[in-house]
């Protein structure tokens, strides 16, 4: 069993396939986040590129798109997101892209294999995320970057802590964790993940927490099911096994209170996440 088995079985699981079902809503929703990192990591025409956790390649094509005379590959656990990334690619006429099935944290790339990396909320999933930042690094040689967002935390974020409290409304508390244990929000302390990637040995480190929009299609329904069917909602679902009336009353709970996220251009509600960039 490799280290970071339990993300291989999660994001393989019916849990972890909600990402297929709601990928349209979630991609739209994280547009604004995908771009700021993006935007970090300055490519440059013709570079080779890894993007780390691609889950069903959003990422990946949007790396490919600002690439010409490039190549990006997608790294991610979970074969089915990988099957749907695949599938993708070809729709959209990706052709300077791949897909690699593979832990990263340990998957032996060739040294110097990239010149960028790249994650949007893939690299706060691993069990040993030094050994995972030294792997990465290695593959990327002496002048390889990288540019990378994570959640920040849970209160900083309406997309999940409405979804939480309605959650537990309606069914109860959420099962206690460690907020660093492999996750979403397990990049939350920005010093922290600085440490961990000093350790690694990775340089010229940056770090800040940005302010975004999320920008889900369907107004405030589809907000609401998006937000709910996955995150901190599902979670408390599963640990007080609810049942399809709970996912409703919370998805609808979730609604009402999304009312004040309202625009004329949408729905867009405020969030925060971290940004990290750093040299090998």
């Amino acid at each position: 069993m490799n280290a970071n088995q339990a993300q291989a079985d999660y994001w393989s699981s019916s849990a972890g396939l909600k990402w297929i079902e709601l990928e349209h809503a979630l991609d739209t929703a994280m547009a604004g986040m995908l771009e700021t990192m993006l935007d970090a990591a300055a490519i440059v025409a013709g570079e080779r590129i890894v993007d780390v956790g691609c889950g069903t390649g959003a990422s990946t094509i949007a790396a490919a798109a600002r690439n010409a005379h490039g190549e990006v590959l997608g790294v991610d656990i979970s074969k089915p997101l990988l099957e749907r990334a695949e599938e993708r690619a070809r729709s959209a006429d990706a052709g300077n892209v791949s897909f690699l099935l593979a832990d990263a944290q340990s998957h032996r790339f060739a040294d110097d294999a990239f010149d960028v990396l790249v994650s949007r909320v893939g690299m706060s999933f691993f069990s040993d995320p030094v050994s995972a930042f030294r792997n990465l690094g290695s593959a990327l040689g002496d002048r390889g970057r990288m540019a990378f967002v994570s959640w920040a935390g849970v209160d900083r974020n309406p997309w999940f802590h409405i979804p939480k409290q309605a959650a537990e409304r309606r069914l109860g508390p959420a099962p206690k964790a460690d907020p660093r244990a492999p996750g979403p929000t397990a990049f939350q302390d920005i010093g922290y993940v600085t440490g961990l990637m000093s350790q690694a040995g990775l340089t010229g480190i940056h770090a800040q927490a940005v302010e975004v929009d999320l920008t889900p299609p369907g107004g405030t329904t589809g907000a609401a099911r998006a937000a709910s069917r996955v995150g901190p909602a599902a979670r408390i679902m599963k640990a007080h096994k609810g049942n399809e009336a709970d996912a409703a009353a919370i998805e609808e709970a979730v609604r009402d209170a999304f009312v004040q996220f309202e625009t004329n251009g949408g729905t867009r509600v405020p969030a925060v996440v971290n940004l990290f960039t750093c040299r090998t």
